[in-house]
């Protein structure tokens, strides 16, 4: 094989790249403050999912369009980007890489912001957006969009078409012994399917194997190669991050020139300002555009800081620098197809390859739908697939030839499709800085680097596996000795009131049965006014108001749906306009639940979900905490209308029991919604009367239906005890 060819176009072409990309990088950063910076665990906290939210514009969540715009740049990209650099620029070329791939981030912060300000919405919902859009439209310039999207669609051919399937062809008849055209076929298929679902089957189809291929990546990487102490690598490529090969026989500008080339090569490889993202960030969920910046942001981030340092590793412990060496290394780990862990290693390639195409694909049927509409479109699907077959052919019949030949069209095309791009984002750079300003203004955000961080961990953790390993430990019967200092510790940490407690501390036989303890007789009095409605337990309250027609307010900034909280389709539109108090509970307090008012059980809706902890943190930073999280909702009938009492579970034991039905209880290994009606059951509560209890500390909210109660006037942060009264009902 001809390995000069390898290396993807002119010298001066790629140096010309390197310098508009970090120039376009350095002006943008500089224009939004530095963003990858500062809120880089916004960003990362955005991606988890913490920040979504159900009720807003779009068609796929943020991590489905992460894992889907970045298929093809996160491994095997960042991969041939970093082996390309590192073979022109020795191991010091990884320290740029690093800086170079923090610096331009914040352009894909300005491309999938504009992609969503200036998004079109189809009569049949679908969404339309890629660069095309905000260039004609922010820019009013027709025929740089035309352009753009004629050159983004010959990128596409080549670019997310060719090289995707004669790479994993490669790799399938070098590693598998495959022959023919079963990857080309295999990959017809996955696009059909793909296609026929929309950019929704795309997100579910990256969300599900982008991940699962990166994983695979990571998880064989570390037991198929012997690798050189982690430290001696680093020292030699800070050593060596001013020394690049040339700089001693050609100088400064050599130096310059070597860095461009590299640069530019790892740069145009992880597709770095060619716009590819932003056609997928357009159909994301979300009601402000700079939401979704931040998560494109992170993509080139984590190719350059991860994936090219672990590249540049492999290929330097095995003193594969040169790319003849690098080819060696290849055959070498085309060697272990005859082990689980190498066929898992090169099948994450190929995973990540047909999800690269398809999302191509996809950004594709953008650009020729915005050229002459949905003809075009037919057509040009048509060509890509007849495209996939004739060019895996020709690479049987001819060999490599084709592939490099395929690389060096692709990348000369993608180049050519960026100088729009990147000039679009300089000059509009100042609209991405008002959807900053607007995002954070608008709903509260804070860029809280601990606090993000805090979130982040929440939303990565196994919480409700973690929750059912505490739950175990709370129900151990531990010998008396070792169980009464335990509870006297943990009522003492909790500033737990003993002397209200219906037994002696000493005579509770387990954690779990001291934090659901009963109160003795007469510790909490119950309002016996006629028609007063009292707190169903002892809490703070950190909510209380109207219903905006279906909106509650979960924080400052953060709403959260009414039909997504009850989840009942018969009883939800009941609640719509009317009030709701929230109340937290928190491991201090008392934690049985009373009914607010007499009255007659409905029924019951029961949804699992997460089980995040419902703290001042939590609630100020993940968006629709509430629905998220497992609840159980009880819907009662009284003289003055319906009360649902909705019962959020939270982290560590997350269990809730009612009182009414001994078959109901939550968070058990096999979870499903379900909703039941009691017809032929007349359950009648009296006011105060225990309706429930929560194993470890949890939220309440009452909801009431429309002008059914006056509040008290209380306030947010007041403290109440269980049977004091919240308001007055009346008749509607």
């Amino acid at each position: 094989m001809n390995t000069e060819f390898l290396i993807p176009l002119e010298n001066e072409i790629l140096g010309s790249y390197a310098f508009l990309i970090v120039i376009s990088g350095l002006y943008v950063s500089f224009k939004l403050g530095f963003p990858q910076f500062k809120y880089l665990f916004l960003g990362l906290k955005i991606l988890t999912g913490a920040m979504d939210d159900k009720g807003s514009k779009g068609q796929i969540i943020q991590s489905q369009s992460f894992y889907a715009g970045s298929a093809s740049s996160i491994l095997f990209g960042a991969v041939l980007g970093s082996a390309i650099a590192l073979s022109l620029g020795g191991v010091g070329i990884l320290f740029w890489i690093w800086v170079i791939g923090i610096l331009v981030a914040p352009l894909r912060i300005v491309s999938s912001t504009l992609a969503i300000k200036f998004r079109t919405k189809t009569p049949n919902g679908r969404y339309l957006a890629g660069p095309m859009y905000f260039i004609e439209k922010a820019l009013k310039a027709n025929w740089l969009a035309s352009a753009f999207a004629l050159l983004s669609i010959g990128t596409v051919f080549t670019l997310g078409g060719g090289v995707p399937i004669l790479s994993m062809t490669y790799i399938a008849h070098n590693a598998f012994g495959s022959k023919g055209l079963i990857i080309p076929i295999l990959a017809l298929a996955i696009l059909i399917y793909v296609n026929l679902g929309g950019v929704r089957r795309l997100g579910r189809f990256a969300g599900v194997f982008v991940p699962l291929g990166i994983f695979l990546f990571f998880l064989f990487y570390f037991r198929l190669f012997n690798l050189m102490p982690f430290g001696k690598f680093l020292s030699s490529v800070f050593d060596n991050a001013f020394k690049i090969d040339s700089l001693a026989t050609g100088g400064f500008l050599a130096f310059l020139s070597i860095m461009g080339q590299s640069i530019g090569a790892f740069c145009i490889t992880i597709e770095m300002g060619i716009g590819k993202s932003a056609g997928v960030s357009g159909a994301v969920r979300t009601d402000y555009p700079f939401k979704q910046g931040l998560v494109a942001m992170l993509p080139p981030i984590f190719e350059a800081t991860i994936i090219a340092t672990l590249t540049v590793y492999l290929l330097f412990s095995y003193n594969a620098v040169a790319l003849e060496d690098q080819l060696y290394l290849l055959s070498f780990i085309f060697g272990f197809k005859n082990t689980i862990p190498g066929i898992l290693f090169v099948s994450s390639f190929i995973i990540l390859g047909m999800v690269s195409m398809s999302s191509w694909f996809h950004v594709g049927q953008q650009n020729a739908f915005y050229i002459y509409g949905e003809k075009f479109a037919n057509i040009y699907r048509i060509l890509f697939l007849g495209f996939i077959l004739t060019i895996s052919y020709l690479y049987i019949k001819l060999g490599n030839d084709i592939l490099l030949y395929i690389f060096n069209v692709g990348y000369t095309l993608a180049i050519l499709t960026s100088i729009p791009v990147l000039v679009s984002l300089v000059i509009l750079v100042k609209i991405a800085t008002f959807e900053k300003n607007k995002y954070f203004s608008e709903t509260g955000v804070k860029y809280e680097v601990f606090k993000d961080f805090y979130i982040l961990l929440l939303t990565i953790l196994p919480k409700n596996l973690i929750s059912k390993l505490f739950g175990l430990f709370t129900y151990v019967r531990l010998p008396r000795f070792m169980m009464i200092p335990i509870l006297k510790a943990f009522a003492k940490m909790y500033k737990i009131n003993l002397s209200e407690a219906e037994l002696n501390i000493t005579e509770y036989n387990s954690l779990n049965q001291f934090f659901t303890r009963a109160l003795k007789a007469g510790a909490r009095i119950i309002d016996s006014g006629e028609n007063a409605a009292v707190s169903p337990v002892d809490a703070r309250i950190t909510n209380f108001g109207e219903i905006n027609e279906s909106t509650l307010i979960q924080a400052k900034g953060f709403d959260f749906s009414l039909r997504e909280l009850i989840g009942s389709e018969k009883y939800w539109k009941d609640f719509e306009s009317g009030r709701f108090i929230t109340f937290y509970l928190s491991p201090q307090d008392y934690h049985r639940i009373h009914s607010p008012f007499g009255g007659k059980i409905l029924g019951y809706y029961y949804e699992p979900g997460k089980l995040f902890p419902v703290n001042d943190a939590a609630v100020g930073g993940i968006r629709s905490l509430f629905p998220k999280n497992e609840r159980l909702i009880t819907f009662l009938q009284t003289d003055f209308g319906k009360i649902a009492v909705v019962k959020v579970g939270a982290s560590n034991v997350g269990k809730i029991r009612v009182t009414y039905d001994d078959n109901i209880v939550t968070n058990t290994w096999i979870r499903i919604p379900r909703e039941h009606e009691y017809i032929n059951v007349n359950i009648s509560i009296d006011k105060g009367s225990e309706l429930g209890r929560f194993e470890m500390g949890s939220t309440v909210i009452l909801i009431f239906e429309k002008d059914m109660i006056d509040l008290s006037p209380f306030t947010k942060e007041d403290r109440i005890q269980f049977g004091a009264v919240i308001g007055n009902l009346k008749k509607k």
